[in-house]
């Protein structure tokens, strides 16, 4: 069970990577990389789970890929090889806590 702290909309350039190929369009793209930091309070231990989410914009296709968060830490301290093509995940959705669909 975890609970989010606040609603940051606050939303971060953080440049573009090489020259990578886009999994949904198949095009060679310079992704741009964006960050959200999320604060979440757990109920477990450590009691405050503070990760930032990355997240890469295609801009041919304008699908939305994201990075594990070391990955995206590396790219931001300016370290464009730090992502690659393997490196791009889907980006999960954040569902609020007692939501049904």
């Amino acid at each position: 069970m975890e609970y989010r702290l606040g609603n940051s909309i606050r939303i971060k350039s953080r440049g573009e990577t090489l020259e990578l190929t886009c999994p949904g369009c198949g095009e060679k793209v310079n992704f741009g990389v964006f960050s959200n930091f999320e604060r979440r309070l757990a109920v477990k231990m450590p009691p405050l789970d503070c990760q930032t989410v990355y997240f890469l914009v295609c801009p041919n296709c304008a699908k939305i890929y994201t990075v594990d968060e070391k990955k995206g830490d590396s790219f931001k301290k300016r370290q464009k090889l730090s992502i690659g093509n393997f490196d791009l995940q889907t980006l999960k959705e954040f569902k609020e806590a007692g939501k049904e669909e």
